[in-house]
């Protein structure tokens, strides 16, 4: 088969859209990931190793994406240094110190750029049209762009434990006029701009700089709006089990 990385036609392997690096925490407790899906019908399914794609990559073009996923999965998952910043005693964001920045900058392009190849149901979603080979270039480049090329927001809620367990469906959605897609990993939120206008000023001032990775506070998942999908997806699962 043709691999959509270095387009030879070769053996393609396991490909993982969001890294197994972030999951292996669960896997060590003997836990399982959860796939879940607000589109009617689409019922939960258990993913212990999180969503893989057998049809766009060669074990060449998988390994190029090690070094940054495994950096990104050091800095969000495993950091232990993070610190909280809050406004009138509740907690506001968040702040990633001695942070490569253009690493996890290349983790989102790239991140972004394999579901959109990916044929996973699960990323179905995500479509980046003429903005698919861009994303793909600056990977390859191992270039991040412009500060507006593919610029991103991380939101972390506060629960860490309970959101981990469970992946949402990414989607398209806008902010401030411009569309960005929503990704669901680990106990973060990604945004990421897929628009040719210019970040948002809101959100221009937290493009990472300075080695320094501000992240914005979703509070606590039962107060989310994501909360009762999750809900609904359990029962309406655990029904069909």
């Amino acid at each position: 088969m043709i691999c959509k990385g270095c387009y030879a036609d070769k053996q393609l392997v396991k490909a993982h859209i969001i890294p197994e690096s972030f999951f292996r925490n669960l896997r060590a407790d003997e836990k399982t990931l959860l796939l879940i899906s607000n589109r009617a019908g689409v019922h939960k399914k258990k993913a212990p190793i999180g969503v893989y794609d057998k049809t766009i990559l060669c074990r060449e073009c998988e390994d190029r994406f090690e070094h940054i996923d495994d950096y990104a999965a050091k800095v969000l998952v495993n950091n232990d240094g993070i610190e909280k910043i809050r406004r009138n005693g509740e907690v506001a964001a968040y702040r990633l110190n001695e942070v490569d920045t253009d690493l996890i900058k290349l983790f989102v392009i790239s991140l972004l750029w394999r579901a959109s190849i990916s044929r996973q149901d699960f990323y179905k979603k995500v479509n980046l049209g003429p903005l698919e080979q861009k994303a793909k270039d600056l990977v390859w480049q191992g270039s991040t762009g412009n500060m507006h090329d593919f610029s991103f927001v991380f939101a972390k809620f506060d629960d860490t434990e309970k959101i981990s367990k469970v992946i949402l469906e990414p989607h398209s959605e806008r902010w401030f006029g411009r569309r960005y897609y929503r990704f669901y990993i680990a106990s973060y939120v990604l945004y990421v701009k897929v628009d040719s206008q210019s970040t948002p000023e809101i959100w221009e001032r937290l493009i990472p700089s300075d080695n320094t990775l501000f992240l914005l506070s979703r509070g606590k998942l039962e107060d989310s709006k994501e909360y009762p999908v999750l809900v609904d997806a359990v029962k309406a699962g655990s029904k069909h089990n």
